[in-house]
């Protein structure tokens, strides 16, 4: 196989990579919405491809054992994941799943194989299609998220027609947690001058396509899935920080798109690390972090972090992303259930008192 990630350019690099891999039979993980597409089709048509589309919202590990099942008795060679980030993180699971015994499954401990494996992502947010990583549920509540090299796939077609479809909604959420993958990972901790460079590009992209995607236009939908490739790029190198370590129960619980849950987060997490920042968890220091936040604003086209939190507040509103609604009983218990790993990652210390207080705000009860 190829480098891994390899950006291929359609349909006619598809059949070049099976014929030079003699792949006969492709099993396509995908979501119902890829299935009434041209791409779709044209995949069909030509390779015949087992179809599984048993995937829920908040992608399940039940599902997926299923999954596996199916692609041993048909006897398949390749895995193709289309779709948003449920269908993208199921199919980086069922790829090792296929080749590993179930005791390793949920460990990190599975080996790597050489099934081959494209990704179309047909949404330009989670930037599956560039990460090592997986997020999922087991028993419906019980949030996983593995790591392992061999998730990021051999290929990727980042297809702007794919997104023509998009709603309205989930159009603005899914740029919103490519934004927010980019900004988390320039702040996070685990930062190197890669991955900020990742990060960099993708922040720019979003500003200089934003009004286009979302008047949903050709180059504006290129544009968009390229910044949510770059963010998934950099937040491969240092994963997530505190804003997506605090969405899920906001997802889970409050109706909202897993990219809205995470940008109200940011907001107000970064609101509270401009003023309480005399401790960090960084290792290069205070100023450090408060040049990177100010660094953010000024990719985001302002002067400093205050303009940076200004730009982002303002397109929360402009997007229409309100706060989700929640009782306060509820919210306080969201607390309790926050990775403490990950705050570790932010770049200030957060303590159980500082997310309550977050989660506060996030709901406008403080």
């Amino acid at each position: 196989m190829q480098n891994k990630g390899e950006i291929i350019n359609g349909f006619s690099d598809i059949e070049k990579i099976f014929d030079r891999c003699s792949i006969k039979k492709p099993f396509l993980c995908c979501g119902k919405s890829f299935m009434k597409t041209d791409l779709f089709d044209k995949i069909n048509n030509a390779f015949k491809p087992v179809v599984w589309s048993n995937i829920r919202p908040n992608p399940r590990f039940e599902d997926m054992k299923d999954a596996v099942s199916l692609y041993k008795n048909e006897g398949c060679d390749f895995i193709i994941g289309a779709g948003g980030g449920s269908p993208l993180d199921s199919a980086k699971m069922i790829k090792l799943m296929i080749t590993n015994p179930e005791s390793t499954y949920l460990n990190g401990k599975m080996e790597s194989n050489d099934i081959g494996f494209l990704a179309i992502p047909t949404t330009s947010g989670t930037g599956s299609e560039a990460t090592q990583y997986s997020i999922f549920y087991v028993n419906e509540n019980e949030k996983h998220s593995i790591a392992h090299p061999d998730f990021i796939p051999d290929y990727v077609i980042l297809e702007p027609s794919l997104l023509k479809t998009v709603p309205p909604y989930q159009r603005r959420c899914t740029c919103m947690d490519a934004l927010c993958h980019a900004i988390e990972s320039y702040w996070s901790v685990k930062s190197t001058e890669e991955s900020k460079e990742y990060a960099r590009r993708a922040i720019t992209l979003f500003f200089e396509c934003k009004e286009d995607y979302i008047n949903n236009t050709p180059s504006g939908n290129k544009k968009m899935l390229e910044a949510s490739y770059w963010a998934g790029k950099a937040i491969s190198v240092t994963a997530t920080t505190s804003a997506h370590a605090m969405c899920y129960s906001i997802t889970m619980n409050c109706h909202t798109s897993h990219g809205h849950s995470v940008a109200v987060n940011l907001l107000q997490i970064w609101k509270h690390m401009m003023k309480h920042n005399s401790e960090v968890n960084d290792s290069r220091g205070r100023d450090y972090v408060l040049k990177a936040f100010d660094e953010i604003g000024i990719l985001m086209g302002g002067k400093n972090a205050d303009d940076g939190i200004r730009i982002f507040e303002n397109l929360l509103n402009e997007f229409e992303l309100q706060s989700p609604k929640a009782d306060l009983e509820t919210v306080l218990g969201f607390a309790i259930k926050v990775d403490p790993s990950r705050l570790g990652n932010n770049p200030t210390v957060l303590t159980t008192e500082d997310v309550t207080l977050i989660y506060k705000k996030v709901f406008n009860y403080a």
